[in-house]
């Protein structure tokens, strides 16, 4: 089956090329999706068609094509991935929901709860197509676009979680996965979608330190790195602090999750560190070259209302505290004049505020 595969990339960002590159690689047909503009870049791609990884993977080849037609792109794709920001989850499902057909595979890199959130919409919608949903809890590297057709790499993980709904399809999605990033990524089996969502590292990586050096990105946007002067030894004991109230969130939801720490030593390098300090300063750490931040950016805007508003209330749900992450939201809402949770995913945005602990694990299943 694997030899027929058809692809489809529904987004045009650094993980979504990277992904066509990857794809093209392997010598399968795949078509990238543009979402929003017919930029320059695009062009040029659809021109060319063609895609290319470089640093810590070189590789690349030539696309089926580029378009900004959803139709066009997935009509007779096998595999779906959807490699965009949580807040472009929506108006692509919009788009996408139509023209879903019967055993497609829709993959969400990273899920963001996105799992949930294209059922609660198919569902809504009267769409009751037979496809399988899976999410990964992270992207497979940390890379950022060079040139309109390559993507440097700066690091890729050894090895990473996807689940999927139906769970019992799951083998299926990682042979697809292991197929594509054969010799480079090892991907195996989480329990289920909840766990890919609550897993997600960007929890305990991002928000906490932009929020605590508000002052110095804001004085230095262009040079402030957000992990190498960003992540200090105090405020590394209180991201250990929010990592504790994520995992005892899942704890409450029968999920036994992974510490940050120990994710960031499975995707990128295993050794004797005991803090996120002293792993961002590791040779294995990835974060080393990442300089350049915004007040603003999508490690608040994104992961506030997309990552902290759905698990402060998943807490609730479970009779969990967790008072440093409603801290962070607080904070970020009062310093933004934004209402991070009502802006952000809630449990009724998700199609789960009437359902129990189990109904919602089940849901996920």
């Amino acid at each position: 089956m694997a030899g027929q595969l058809k692809f489809a990339v529904l987004g045009s960002g650094n993980g979504g090329r990277a992904f066509c590159g990857q794809i093209a690689e392997k010598g399968y047909p795949v078509v990238m999706y543009e979402p929003l503009e017919e930029t320059e870049d695009y062009l040029k791609i659809k021109a060319e068609k063609e895609m290319f990884l470089k640093g810590d993977i070189i590789a690349g080849g030539k696309l089926r094509g580029a378009t900004m037609d959803i139709k066009e792109a997935i009509q007779d794709a096998d595999v779906i991935l959807i490699v965009v920001p949580s807040f472009a989850h929506k108006p692509i499902f919009e788009k996408l929901i139509p023209e879903l057909k019967d055993g497609r595979h829709v993959i969400i890199v990273p899920g963001n709860y996105g799992g949930l959130l294209l059922k609660k919409m198919m569902f809504d919608n009267g769409v009751k197509r037979k496809v399988t949903i899976s999410e990964t809890a992270s992207l497979p590297y940390a890379c950022r676009i060079s040139s309109y057709n390559t993507v440097m790499i700066y690091k890729k993980k050894f090895q990473m979680k996807i689940a999927t709904s139906p769970k019992q399809n799951n083998r299926e999605i990682v042979n697809i996965m292991n197929d594509i990033f054969e010799d480079y990524i090892s991907f195996i089996s989480g329990e289920n979608l909840l766990e890919m969502d609550l897993d997600n590292v960007n929890q305990t990586l991002h928000p906490l330190p932009v929020l605590l050096n508000y002052g110095g990105i804001e004085k230095n946007p262009k040079t402030f790195r957000h992990y190498m002067d960003g992540v200090t030894p105090l405020i590394s004991v209180k991201m250990k602090q929010i990592d504790e109230e994520r995992m005892a969130i899942g704890k409450g939801f029968s999920l036994n999750l992974m510490s940050t720490l120990d994710q960031l030593k499975m995707y990128y390098g295993n050794n004797d560190t005991k803090t996120y300090y002293e792993y961002v300063n590791s040779p294995e750490s990835p974060y080393k070259d990442i300089v350049g931040h915004s007040v603003k950016s999508r490690y608040i805007t994104e992961d506030v209302p997309c990552l902290y508003a759905p698990a402060i209330q998943l807490a609730k749900r479970v009779s969990v505290e967790a008072p440093v992450t409603e801290l962070c939201i607080k904070l970020a809402s009062e310093l933004h004049g934004v209402d991070y949770i009502s802006k952000g995913y809630t449990l009724e945005k998700l199609g789960i505020a009437d359902k129990t602990p189990e109904e919602i694990v089940a849901l996920t299943s």
